[in-house]
């Protein structure tokens, strides 16, 4: 089958070792689920039209586990040029001596069906232990030139400290530009929070490409959102936004369509936040309480999910493409939260949108277990969902009216941790 009967693309990052990111691990033995299943790499799946989920190069791996151990999280460049075609990979191994690395991934041209890779770079230490996230952006005049320069953000969790780690790439060739350490944890948790763990990242989109360009960690042990600019060669950390103790900021996306807020997931309290970007300062700042994105009262006490801190495991939170809704999903409860934004228009204010809150309009199975990543096309008509420990994916369509979600299929992908799409035709 051609890639002409798919619509997209999906990269797959799979755990090859077992009881990988568990924080219950060492006190409960882990969340119960299948250990004989590990993963082999990074799987290629397509997606067609309506949805539907295909095994690409019948499921063998794209990127093997030989090739790059624990591929638990990848970003794609579509905007390098090669004479090869196709687009850059670049994934993370979640390993104590971390590594990334960047791979050319097309398809064929013997059958326009198969999905290959090759190395684009050599494997490069990642600046710190487990490193968990990796981000990129584009920035004018970053090496004194007009040129653009891609730019790379690398979360290392970390076993005594988080450290963010950026590289960049000219003509090809990757190298380390910076490298920030996070210090103390906020000890709210002593057994999550003694050391800060920078989770994620997220970039605040901007209209001119030459003005600064922020980035924010999500700090997990620290309990802080910590923001950096980016202009002119220079990298330096502008403030830090405090969020509630012992909540955990595992990860944060900017709004797509007004980048001034931005969608916090709160991994140890099971909650959400709206947080924004002043105007007259770029500090960030939060939207009223964070939000549940639990039923009240679950976990019941002779459940056994109660033993795992309450039941409280959040894991993404992710925007819509029209930047209208919002989708957090419930590790143990094994749901997604659907919110719209509520918001009005200050004409006094050059139509500013200002954000008063997030409204819930559904919580539905993820239909799987453990759901650890979300990945929302960029036509905004499906989500799909990586399961840790039920070793699959999980594709929804989407009602672009009201936001809703509805199950299409499933496809069995052994500790699934990461899920990116790319338009096919891109390759």
């Amino acid at each position: 089958m051609s890639l002409n009967n798919y619509k997209y693309v999906g990269l797959v990052g799979c755990y090859t070792k077992e009881g990988q990111a568990d924080p219950f691990e060492a006190t409960l033995g882990g969340v119960p689920h299948d250990r004989t299943l590990v993963g082999e790499g990074v799987i290629a799946i397509g997606v067609d039209d309506d949805g539907r989920l295909s095994y690409l190069n019948d499921g063998t791996p794209v990127i093997t586990a030989k090739e790059l151990e624990n591929p638990s999280y990848l970003t794609i460049l579509e905007n390098v040029e090669s004479e090869e075609g196709g687009v850059v990979v670049c994934v993370v191994s979640e390993l104590e001596e971390g590594k990334w690395q960047p791979f050319r991934v097309s398809a064929s041209n013997d059958d326009g069906a198969t999905i290959r890779s090759k190395p684009a770079g050599a494997p490069m230490k990642s600046g710190g232990e487990y490193p968990c996230h990796i981000t990129s952006a584009r920035v004018v005049g970053f090496d004194g030139e007009s040129k653009a320069t891609s730019l790379f953000f690398i979360c290392n969790y970390g076993e005594q400290e988080g450290v963010l780690s950026i590289f960049s790439s000219h003509d090809s060739a990757f190298k380390p530009e910076a490298k920030f350490m996070f210090g103390d944890g906020s000890k709210a948790d002593l057994n999550r929070q003694q050391c800060s763990h920078a989770h994620s990242t997220s970039i605040a989109s901007t209209c001119d490409p030459y003005s600064p360009v922020d980035i924010c960690v999500a700090d997990l042990g620290s309990d802080a959102i910590v923001q950096f600019s980016i202009k002119s060669g220079r990298v330096r950390e502008t403030g830090r936004l405090a969020a509630p103790q012992g909540s955990g900021p595992r990860s944060l996306m900017f709004n797509p369509k007004y980048n001034h807020l931005a969608i916090v997931s709160l991994e140890m309290t099971g909650e959400t936040w709206l947080i924004r970007r002043r105007s007259h300062d770029g500090c960030l700042e939060g939207l009223g309480s964070p939000v549940s994105i639990l039923p009240s009262e679950w976990p019941s006490s002779d459940m056994t999910e109660s033993q795992y801190n309450q039941g409280r495991w959040a894991s993404d939170a992710i925007w819509s493409e029209d930047g209208k809704y919002v989708y957090a999903a419930a590790r143990l409860h094994d749901s997604i939260s659907v919110f719209e934004l509520k918001y009005r228009v200050d004409k006094y204010r050059d139509n500013t949108v200002v954000a008063e809150g997030l409204e819930l309009v559904q919580r539905i199975s993820t239909e799987g277990r453990t759901p650890r990543c979300l990945c929302m096309s960029d036509c905004g008509q499906f989500l799909l969902i990586a399961h840790q420990h039920s070793h699959d994916v999980s594709s929804f369509e989407r009602n672009e009216v009201n936001g809703k979600l509805a199950l299409v299929d499933r496809i069995t992908l052994p500790n699934a941790a990461c899920i990116k799409l790319i338009r096919a035709d891109k390759l």
